[in-house]
C-alpha cells in the first residue's frame, strides 16, 4: 500500500510542480551517473553502476523513515509525467493559436525530429507518437519496475537506461534495456487497448508492430493507433536522415484533438494500473 501511495504522490507531484524546477536536480544526478560510467570499461558499466544502485536501493528501502523519503525523491526525479504533458500541450497551444512555426520548433525539441517541413497532420501525428513513447519511457515502464521491485526495481531500470543512452556504452546495454522494456511495454499497450478501442488496438498491434524498425516503439504506436482510431507511422526526418515507418491504423488522419485524446488515454491507463495495484494489494 505504501508503494502505491508513493507512486500516486510522485505522479501528482510531477503534474503540480513545474518540470523546470525538477530538471536541474535530475540532470545533476544523471551527470553523476554518466561521470561514473565514463570511468569504467563497457564490460563493467552495467554490473558496477546498476548493481551498485540496486544494492544501495535495497539497503535504503528498509530504513523506516529515510527509506520512504528517499523512495519518494527517487520517484519524483524519475517519473516525468508532468513534463511530457506540458511539452505536448504546449505544441497543441501553438497550433490552436495559429503559431504553426512555433509548434514546429517545439516539436523538434520534444521529439528530436526535424519538423520544419511537416504539415499540420505531420506535426500532430509525430506529437502523438512521441507523447506515447515518452510516457512509456518516463512513466509507465519505471512504474512497472517500481511495482515489481520497489526502490531497487526502479533504480535497476533507470540507471540501465542512463547507461544505454551514454555514447560508447555499446550494444549490450541497449539489449539489456530492451529486455527490461519487453513486458512493461506490452502491458502498457494492452492497457491502452482496454482503455480505447480494444479490438482495433489488438488488430493493429498484431498486423503492424513487427514492421517498425524499432519493434518496441512499433508495439506502442500500433496499439495507440488502434485504440484512438487514428493513422500513425510514416516518415520523419531525424538528423538529416529520412526514417520511413509503416502506416499503422485505418482510422482518421491525426488531428489536433488526438493530442488531447492521447493524454486522456494515458490518464485512464494510469488509473487502471492504480486500481489493479490496489486490488492486488488488498488480496
Amino acid at each position: 500500500m505504501n508503494a502505491l501511495i508513493l507512486a500516486v504522490a510522485a505522479i501528482l507531484f510531477s503534474r503540480l510542480v513545474s518540470s523546470d524546477r525538477i530538471e536541474p536536480y535530475r540532470q545533476h544526478v544523471v551527470g553523476l551517473i554518466e561521470k561514473a560510467t565514463d570511468t569504467l570499461p563497457n564490460s563493467l558499466r552495467l554490473p558496477i553502476i546498476v548493481g551498485g544502485a540496486v544494492t544501495l536501493g535495497a539497503i535504503v528501502a528498509y530504513m523506516p523513515v529515510v527509506g520512504v523519503a528517499v523512495t519518494f525523491c527517487t520517484l519524483a526525479l524519475i517519473i516525468q509525467y508532468g513534463q511530457v504533458t506540458e511539452d505536448s500541450k504546449s505544441i497543441l497551444t501553438e497550433l490552436r493559436s495559429g503559431s504553426f512555426s512555433q509548434a514546429q520548433i517545439k516539436l523538434t525539441g520534444f521529439s528530436g525530429t526535424d519538423a520544419s517541413q511537416l504539415d499540420e497532420n505531420g506535426v500532430t501525428r509525430i506529437t502523438v507518437e512521441t507523447q506515447i513513447l515518452k510516457l512509456a519511457e518516463k512513466v509507465f515502464t519505471p512504474l512497472a519496475w517500481f511495482a515489481l521491485g520497489g526502490l531497487p526495481g526502479i533504480l535497476l531500470y533507470w540507471t540501465s537506461t542512463v547507461i544505454a543512452q551514454r555514447q560508447g556504452s555499446g550494444g549490450t546495454s541497449e539489449r539489456w534495456v530492451s529486455l527490461l522494456n519487453w513486458v512493461p511495454i506490452r502491458l502498457m499497450a494492452l492497457t491502452l487497448g482496454f482503455m480505447g478501442d480494444y479490438e482495433r488496438a489488438r488488430a493493429t498491434w498484431t498486423r503492424h508492430a513487427s514492421e517498425f524498425s524499432d519493434p518496441e516503439a512499433g508495439v506502442l504506436i500500433a496499439a495507440t493507433a488502434g485504440a484512438l482510431r487514428v493513422k500513425l507511422g510514416g516518415s520523419r526526418c531525424v538528423q538529416g536522415m529520412i526514417q520511413q515507418e509503416p502506416m499503422a491504423g485505418d482510422g482518421d488522419d491525426a488531428a489536433r484533438y488526438h493530442i488531447e485524446e492521447t493524454q486522456s488515454l494515458a490518464e485512464r491507463s494510469l488509473l487502471l494500473w492504480a486500481v489493479a495495484a490496489l486490488v492486488i494489494t488488498a488480496i
